[in-house]
């Protein structure tokens, strides 16, 4: 079984409890590569040659994929499967219901929208220990999952989603053994001699990678200089004297895979106030981990304790691909950092390593035996496009590297990537929605082969707003869009994917979403984060959750009058990222 499993996803060191018969790569019968109801990549003429745009193809036809997002930012992970199943048919029959019909395709063609879902797939939920095993209560409901929006017709992009990339950076996403192996073998360079860090504009010999009593949570530049551009300063409870030891790596008071939900400091800097206006995003913490992660796959200290994890789990979720007709695509890495801070220096080639990053990652599932076949969606920085601000203007003045342009080329002429991006107004993305999107158009033509465009995240206060921005997204070329993001709130009973027991609601919200603690609701709630009970969270952005949008009625005539210049609530999202340049 070990030497199977090596074979099939050609990783050493990772550990089974057995070989799951979803696990092995499929021959091509069982792929189902010609199963008429898989959406493929194609040129949009239909020739074969490379004269336009790639768009998605559903029976030889050109679609739009329509739908929302469908992420748990913390465990369980998923809903349970009666509601996935309810979900899967409420918005294959919304969609069914709305009145709007794409624009005919280039070649005059008749175009229909088909609905899907941005799946979370979150890699500490799948690798949720340091003893790295796929966790199979993970593995068997993402499956059940799959399947049940099958049932429904409703097809899924698989999202490596991660939010300021560990829990103990106050986000999630990647596992939060990730984080103590970089704190455990932390040191000011890498084994070439290169300043990996940003320890070597502090004075500090000893980066943090993590949050903990020896790591307190901290902004990447001193508060007399964040303060000057907008951020929002660390906070933490006045009453409490340590501060960052609940849920720590080596604090002994709770497991590290919860610091995000179950550290009352963690949240006052995570809530979604705090999370739009960048705090945790804006930390040593995350810019280090970012930084060490993406240069990873080029380090013999950390390729296999970081990079060989990694790349397990997008190859499991491509095999995933070929077990389901009606997987779409998976996507890499959500809104990726482009850090560094304060070296100036590290920041200005931190996006020519995230694409280098996403180089090693293609590199890895070709030698997959046999070869990956899924298609791959991938972002640029913090999920904006070059040249959509003046920050990322100056961070692409250091240029892709050439091996990695050519290789996405070939995947992109290949009908094997997506580009997939979001609309966030804030520092990184200042233009409106229309150039934006024409923006992102060139960029996938000038660097990835012509790839098809995925708006894979955007936000407004109202249902019908959202909407309104689908069908324009549409209309400009987009050929899947989903929003931020669709929740089952009469499940919930909150806009959001968290969910607390009657012991807890009888007291109210233990946080709201502007950071205000009742501290009652409180200590109840962290009872249910130590016992494991706990179920999902309010953090990095989770609330503000619409329903009925895919199934809202809009004239496509009059979409852009509609269409708000700036989502009020998540405009300040990036306030994190390089502002300070």
């Amino acid at each position: 079984v070990a030497r199977e499993m090596v074979r099939c996803c050609g990783v050493k060191g990772l550990e089974y409890k057995r070989l799951l018969p979803w696990s092995q790569p499929l021959d091509s019968e069982a792929i189902g590569e010609a199963d008429p109801r898989r959406i493929t990549i194609s040129d949009s003429t239909g020739s074969g040659e490379p004269k336009g745009p790639k768009v998605f193809k559903l029976e030889g036809q050109e679609i739009v994929l329509f739908g929302g997002n469908y992420v748990m930012k913390a465990r369980p992970y998923f809903p349970p499967l009666d509601v996935v199943v309810a979900d899967a048919q409420r918005l294959a029959q919304e969609l069914k219901l709305s009145a709007y019909r794409p624009p005919p395709a280039k070649d005059g063609s008749p175009r229909r929208a088909v609905c899907c879902v941005r799946l979370g797939a979150m890699m500490e939920g799948a690798m949720p220990d340091e003893a790295m095993k796929l966790d199979e209560q993970w593995a068997a409901n993402l499956e059940a999952a799959i399947k049940a929006f099958a049932d429904a017709g409703v097809y899924v992009f698989l999202d490596v989603h991660q939010d300021a990339y560990c829990t103990t950076n106050g986000g999630d996403g990647l596992p939060w053994w990730m984080a103590a192996e970089m704190q455990r073998t932390a040191g000011c360079c890498t084994p070439s001699g290169e300043c990996h860090c940003c320890c070597c504009c502090c004075g500090s010999p000893n980066p943090s990678y993590l949050t903990s009593p020896e790591h307190p949570l901290k902004l990447m530049l001193p508060w007399c200089i964040a303060k000057c551009i907008g951020m929002r300063q660390i906070e933490t409870d006045p009453e409490d004297q340590d501060p960052w030891r609940n849920f720590s790596v080596g604090g002994q008071a709770g497991h590290p895979g919860l610091m995000n939900i179950g550290n009352i400091n963690m949240r006052l800097n995570n809530h979604d106030v705090a999370w739009a206006e960048g705090t945790v995003g804006a930390t040593r913490q995350c810019h280090n981990f970012a930084t060490r992660f993406h240069e990873s796959p080029f380090s013999e200290r950390d390729r296999e304790p970081l990079f060989e994890p990694y790349l397990q789990h997008i190859r499991y979720l491509c095999r995933a691909w070929e077990r389901h007709w009606n997987v779409v695509a998976v996507e890499l890495l959500n809104e990726p950092f482009l850090a560094g801070l304060p070296n100036v220096l590290q920041m200005m080639v931190s996006r020519r390593r995230l694409f280098d990053f996403h180089l090693a990652t293609l590199e890895g599932l070709e030698r997959s035996e046999p070869p990956v076949r899924a298609p791959i969606a991938l972002q640029d920085g913090h999920g904006s496009i070059e040249g959509a601000s003046l920050s990322t203007k100056l961070l692409a003045v250091v240029p892709v590297s050439a091996a990695a342009q050519q290789k996405l080329t070939e995947w992109g002429r290949n009908d094997r990537l997506i580009l997939s991006f979001h609309y966030y107004p804030g520092p990184v993305t200042t233009m409106d929605f229309g150039p934006f999107i024409a923006k992102a158009r060139r960029q996938a033509d000038e660097l990835m082969g012509g790839a098809p465009l995925f708006l894979s995240e955007f936000w407004a206060e109202t249902s019908q707003e959202e909407a309104d921005m689908m069908a324009e997204a549409a209309n400009l070329g987009c050929t899947a869009i989903t929003y931020w993001q669709y929740v089952n709130e009469e499940f919930t009973g909150n806009p959001g994917w968290y969910k607390y027991p009657p012991e807890v609601e009888l007291l109210g919200d233990p946080i709201s979403f502007d950071g205000v603690v009742n501290w009652e609701a409180w200590m109840a709630y962290q009872k249910t984060v130590r016992d494991g009970t706990a179920w999902g969270g309010m953090i990095c952005g989770a609330a503000g959750a619409q329903e009925d949008v895919i199934g809202s009625k809009c004239d496509a005539k009059q979409v852009l009058a509609r269409i708000p210049r700036v989502p009020p609530l998540r405009a300040p999202r990036y306030a994190s990222c390089c502002c300070c340049l």
